[in-house]
């Protein structure tokens, strides 16, 4: 492909020569990215300032402008984590210490073609809300804007006690700081930034839709709640997630149950009598100031155990809870699976750590359930708490969607059923939680390794093909003009009304 040089002289985290069709101009300054296959990518890319220092646990601000041309051709670092597949396929960073609170970045994908603007997809990926990184091969966003046409935004956030902690001694008197609502302020800042900047990308700010899985689906409900995020996107797609909250006081218990480890690993304390005197003998500030001192390590060292509340409702950055009002309401596809509940248990009564699911995932060898199971006590645990969970979560889905099908806007759901997975994976894990991710995305990463490989060990690819076409096709009349029907993909997408109005995909 032909390029124009520049002679320019750039600064030194630019190339001296650089391919101007590469070089877009965003409200910072000036980014270089790369082409490949028809499609420009940005990676890396700040949106924000680190939230490291002073601004740990504090509102996302603004990116500082740069100077020449800065180097957009690597991810960034994921944020602090343990680290697992559902963040790198690296063994090497499974169960232990990963990533930077440095880590507020995101990642363009846009396509070489000749329209003037383009739909754009905001992807906001999923983990727990303490795992996950838009760097996952699983979410590379260059298929996708290719066959869509569309500009793929892929973005970090911030996880665990760094992206939501309720605390009295962190509350400044700020509305969106005392709110604690951190990586939901950090989506919002990446939906502003795009706004701001992604006609640079060939985008449409107008034409935005939020697409995510699990806790990025739970972010997006979060969104239509958010009145900080009006006006920043207009469509959503969300797999596998529901609108959930806590209270105040349950999230204050958690952060406080976080300064108590962090405590006993310091050996100030050894004993909840003497946490009630330490918190008795100190003031807020005094506290606060301990909480900074302590490193990313401490922090996440100290967070083992404790349960991570989801959001709680403060008025401001949240103005209601589930089942409350949508002050967002936009055009929608909410997805599910068949079995959403067995892979999220699956560690918990295999016994199995990530390492050790890594390995049974990509064996190549026969397996069979005492490979997952030390007992069939254990299985039959299992499948009973399974099959308790999968209704309770389709219900919750279920009484969602009928909140945001009471509003104007239209909602389309699917049911994702695949039944081609090897065994003993079919029957343990069956249609996972995830498993339509790769459909949706097309990256099926069949030569590498990845946690998803396995589900279509020995199937064809062009049978792959046809299901990712399936919602590809969906997908692009959606985001287009809100009508997943507008391309033929043999299969007919009706407005929701009842769970009988859940499209079977299989």
């Amino acid at each position: 492909m032909a390029a124009l040089l520049c002679g320019a002289v750039l600064s030194a985290n630019a190339e001296a020569s650089v391919s101007s069709s590469h070089i877009v101009k965003v409200e910072q300054g000036l980014i270089s990215g790369a082409s490949d296959g028809g499609v420009n990518s940005y990676l890396g890319i700040p949106y924000a300032k680190p939230p490291v220092g002073s601004l740990r646990w504090r509102p996302t601000e603004s990116a500082e402008a740069w100077s020449g041309v800065r180097k957009a051709n690597e991810f960034a670092s994921e944020c602090f984590q343990v680290g697992n597949f559902y963040t790198s396929s690296n063994v090497e960073s499974f169960d232990r210490p990963y990533g930077s609170e440095d880590c507020l970045y995101l990642n363009v994908w846009s396509p070489q073609s000749d329209a003037e603007v383009r739909p754009v997809i905001v992807y906001i990926h999923g983990g727990g809300s303490v795992h996950g990184a838009a760097s996952l091969a699983l979410y590379n966003g260059k298929r996708l804007a290719k066959e869509l046409d569309a500009v793929f935004v892929s973005l970090n956030y911030r996880l665990g006690f760094y992206g939501l902690i309720s605390s009295p001694d962190l509350r400044l008197g700020d509305p969106a700081g005392d709110s604690g609502n951190f990586a939901l302020l950090d989506q919002i800042k990446a939906l502003e930034w795009v706004q701001n900047n992604i006609a640079s990308f060939g985008g449409d700010a107008g034409n935005v839709t939020v697409m995510g899985q699990s806790a990025g689906c739970g972010s997006i409900w979060h969104l239509m709640r958010s009145p900080l995020a009006s006006g920043k996107f207009h469509k959503s797609f969300c797999m596998s997630g529901i609108p959930n909250n806590s209270d105040r006081v349950d999230l204050d218990k958690a952060s406080q149950k976080l300064l108590f480890n962090l405590l006993v690993n310091d050996g100030v304390i050894s004993s909840d009598k003497e946490f009630q005197k330490y918190l008795s003998t100190t003031g807020p500030e005094q506290r606060r100031d301990y909480l900074y001192s302590k490193t990313s390590l401490e922090i996440l060292s100290a967070s083992e155990g404790v349960k991570l509340d989801p959001a709680a409702v403060d008025g401001y950055v949240l103005s209601d809870g589930k089942g409350g009002t949508l002050v967002n309401n936009v055009p929608s596809i909410i997805g599910t699976v068949d079995d959403e509940a067995a892979l999220l248990f699956l560690g918990g009564y295999s016994k199995k750590n990530y390492i050790d699911l890594w390995r049974l995932i990509q064996s190549d060898k026969p397996l069979s359930r005492r490979d997952f199971f030390a007992s069939i006590i254990d299985y039959a645990r299992f499948k009973a708490v399974v099959g308790i969970v999968d209704p309770v979560l389709f219900y919750a889905v279920d009484k969602s969607t009928e909140v945001l099908a009471s509003a104007s806007a239209p909602v389309y759901r699917y049911h994702f059923e695949w039944d081609k997975s090897p065994e003993p994976w079919r029957t343990i894990i069956g249609s996972y939680h995830g498993i339509d991710v790769p459909f949706v995305f097309g990256n099926f990463e069949r030569d590498t390794p990845s946690f998803t490989n396995f589900t279509w060990r020995g199937i064809p690819l062009d049978e792959l093909e046809r299901v990712h076409a399936i919602f590809a096709k969906a997908l692009r009349g959606f985001i287009e003009s809100s009508d997943p029907n507008k391309y033929d993909s043999g299969l007919n997408w009706a407005t929701w009304k009842s769970a009988d109005d859940d499209l079977i995909i299989e």
